[in-house]
């Protein structure tokens, strides 16, 4: 989970170059560990896609494209940034599969429920949300493997009334880990990340 945040940090201040070869080995882990989920990910998301591109395309001012009309143009510049956000939104994409392939849902909501830890002083109630996330996913399996496979709004509806009927007998366990060297150094680096963010941005 710290890498993914780590990569989503890095992937916002990065030079084009390294921006790409970061999508093209996410892009190939993401293929190689959830080929199908992959591409049927990519496969929903084509019209934001295009979108995207073409309203940086034809709403980024600078130099236009000189084979259209030049009321219609489409900028370089605009041509330049749509292209870094669909690649910044496909390195996002390639990370969560790489994620969700290489973690059960049991670590994730552990790895969610530790990093939300500092929340409880403002008030957010950690175990309650973290449980009703697991059950959330476990309620979407059954819906896959009963065939539903295609999830509406509605189900929010479904899930949240099934959730409430549940008995407040069942317990949900989460086997609490420490911090590792790699995540202690993941979390050093996602701080001076977050530093050279605020000091490029000031």
């Amino acid at each position: 989970m710290l890498m993914f945040l780590l990569i989503l940090l890095v992937a916002s201040i990065v030079d084009n170059q390294l921006l790409i070869l970061i999508m093209l080995v996410l892009s190939v882990m993401a293929v190689k560990l959830q080929f199908k989920v992959f591409f049927a990910t990519l496969k929903r998301m084509r019209w934001l896609f295009l979108s995207i591109f073409l309203i940086y395309a034809f709403g980024t001012p600078g130099e236009m494209v000189p084979p259209f009309p030049l009321s219609l143009a489409p900028s370089y510049e605009g041509l330049h940034l749509g292209l870094l956000q669909i690649s910044r939104l496909l390195i996002a994409l390639a990370a969560l599969n790489v994620l969700l392939a290489t973690s059960t849902k049991e670590e994730l909501m552990l790895a969610l429920y530790i990093l939300l830890q500092p929340l409880k002083y403002a008030g957010l109630d950690v175990e309650k949300f973290s449980v009703r996330l697991l059950l959330t996913l476990n309620y979407v399996d059954e819906l896959a493997i009963k065939g539903k496979t295609s999830f509406s709004f509605k189900h929010f509806h479904d899930i949240h009334r099934e959730l409430d009927a549940m008995p407040t007998v069942d317990v949900v366990y989460f086997e609490n880990k420490p911090f590792n060297l790699v995540d202690k150094i993941t979390m050093v680096v996602m701080v001076f990340v977050l530093g050279v963010m605020i000091t490029m941005g000031a």
